[in-house]
């Protein structure tokens, strides 16, 4: 048996004798064990009540989410928040009502998917049975961080360096049921990390805390990234934001070639004048 099976099988063992408790973010934490570099997270029987938990320090009001392009219940731009529900009800039917992790990834240079990947995200915590976290996996950019003005000391980078835990990481942004993990400080820098075991592990943590969790993996565009192709192998299915008017064909079908059919929901137009 190597080293890395002995430490899962540990973890595994000792998960009887584990409490859950709440970080001060409103967070409610399963409990978590690191052994020989393996993250081991306990999946829960029930997650209602454990959602019901969750608290936000500072609660967005309408007017500005309505200025950080966010969707809200209610929303009077209905045509865009009804198209993120159609997008989150095909999801949730393509995966039987069974949690997951979705990446959103973009078609061409320069092009940001943080858009898509924050109001995916919004419109999963719509429903108080269920909860989202958007994961930010884009680190040549920080427009997650400014959208959300995030202030923080950790990120995904610092985790998987070593330099943090779960806890550290999962922010409040003020969002009922939603919930981000921002890239980190150390903007600009590529990372083999997404190759690891901890980021495996991060990723099977992340969906088994609640039963009714649904992770959004934000990140650059394909044809940019290697980091972007090593993320698509640990995702269960993918979405490709493209800017309207403003990529050929034949570069959305390279893009659309280079990823796994069985886990291509569609494309999502973004920036789309409003007279369209």
């Amino acid at each position: 048996m190597s080293r890395i099976e002995e430490a899962l099988r540990k973890a595994k063992e000792s998960r009887s004798n584990q409490l859950i408790s709440a970080s001060s973010d409103g967070e409610v934490q399963t409990p978590t064990a690191v052994t020989g570099g393996a993250i081991s997270v306990v999946k829960q029987s029930s997650s209602s009540s454990l959602i019901k938990l969750m608290k936000e320090n500072v609660t967005i009001d309408d007017e500005k989410l309505l200025s950080q392009k966010i969707i809200r219940p209610g929303s009077e731009k209905s045509s865009v928040t009804d198209s993120f529900r159609y997008l989150r009800t095909q999801l949730l039917q393509k995966s039987k009502d069974e949690n997951f992790i979705v990446l959103v990834t973009s078609c061409g240079d320069g092009v940001d998917s943080s858009f898509v990947s924050m109001n995916m995200g919004a419109a999963f915590s719509f429903d108080e049975t269920k909860t989202s976290l958007v994961v930010d996996c884009d680190f040549q950019s920080d427009t997650l961080d400014t959208m959300l003005d995030l202030d923080y000391e950790y990120g995904l980078l610092d985790f998987l360096d070593g330099n943090a835990e779960v806890v550290d990481i999962i922010k409040d942004v003020g969002i009922k049921r939603l919930r981000v993990i921002p890239s980190g400080l150390n903007a600009g820098r590529s990372s083999e990390s997404f190759t690891t075991l901890r980021m495996k592990m991060l990723l099977d943590g992340l969906v088994e805390r609640y039963q009714d969790r649904y992770v959004v993996l934000n990140s650059p565009a394909v044809s940019e990234s290697v980091d972007t192709s090593i993320l698509i192998d640990l995702v269960d299915y993918v979405v490709v934001a493209v800017p309207y008017g403003k990529v050929k064909k034949k570069d959305l079908e390279n893009t659309l070639k280079r990823i796994d059919k069985s886990k291509l929901i569609g494309v999502v137009m973004n920036d789309v004048p409003e007279w369209v």
